[in-house]
């Protein structure tokens, strides 16, 4: 099972002064645009949009907002268009380009993402979310030294940044570097110790280590602190099997089945397990 990659949408920072000479109907909807989410963020945004009250910065915000969530909801072509146009109206506005370059990531067009993303960062230098998810990006193309290269700039301009350091340990442990992913992921798990995500991808280098009992522990850990962690399970299974011990892989491969019945990878890890077990 693959590690997961971190990478998030960063929530944008507005002021009230941005709004001028807004009637109260009006403040009502700005004021939702930017502090609800969701369908109400975006029925907000969408009427304030199509008040004819706002133009230029003010609209692009808007514009902004809404792209923003519709990446939350998985449209990414609705995203993409919002945040062109915000673009169009502030070419200088270094937030739509991070957004619309994860749409394009979230859409496999990675190229474009890492364009945009590069937009962003030229008018941010110190954008680190756009850093950190171009780095993501590159990962995603495979190039894996040049996401680290990202990671670790991101990590200069924020030491306390636990996911550039998973996402930079997940990168180490792609390229069979496993000690120094393991490094990473503790730095990650001192900076946040109530992450499952990073106790699991630490789990899975201890694997790839061949020191299965740690790797049991972090799962565990994962297991602990989301019980609904299902890829926890299933690797958890997969040392379990390593040390031989077939009857608790079994436990953990069903339980894996139950929480993702759609997953081909569980019915074929019980029945490999289940033939093991049984001599058949």
């Amino acid at each position: 099972m693959m590690s997961i990659l971190r990478g998030t949408l960063a929530a944008l920072a507005f002021t009230s002064t941005v709004w001028l000479a807004a009637t109260p109907a009006a403040a009502d909807d700005i004021d939702t645009c930017e502090k609800a989410s969701g369908d109400e963020a975006i029925a907000a945004c969408t009427r304030a949009i199509n008040s004819d009250r706002y133009s230029g910065r003010q609209l692009a915000t808007l514009f902004n907002i809404r792209c923003f969530e519709w990446n939350r909801k998985q449209e990414s072509d609705k995203a993409i268009a919002d945040c062109s146009q915000a673009i169009r109206l502030n070419p200088d506005y270094a937030n739509p380009f991070f957004n619309r370059g994860n749409a394009y990531r979230a859409k496999g067009q990675y190229d474009r993402a890492i364009e945009d993303f590069d937009q962003a960062i030229r008018h941010n230098p110190n954008h680190t979310n756009a850093i950190n998810n171009r780095g993501n990006t590159y990962y995603n193309k495979g190039q894996y030294g040049r996401a680290i290269e990202d990671y670790n700039q991101a990590i200069r301009l924020n030491p306390s940044d636990a996911d550039a350091f998973i996402n930079r340990g997940t990168a180490y442990k792609a390229k069979g570097q496993y000690d120094r992913a393991v490094e990473d992921f503790n730095q990650a798990i001192r900076l946040n110790p109530n992450d499952a995500v990073v106790f699991y991808n630490r789990g899975t280098a201890y694997d790839d280590k061949g020191q299965y009992d740690r790797a049991i522990e972090d799962f565990d850990q994962a297991i602990r602190l989301n019980p609904n962690y299902a890829t926890a399970f299933y690797n958890r299974g997969v040392s379990w099997a390593r040390r031989n011990d077939l009857q608790r892989a079994l436990a953990d491969f069903k339980k894996f089945s139950e929480l993702a019945p759609s997953d081909p990878d569980g019915p074929k890890a019980v029945e490999r397990v289940t033939k093991a077990l049984t001599g058949r």
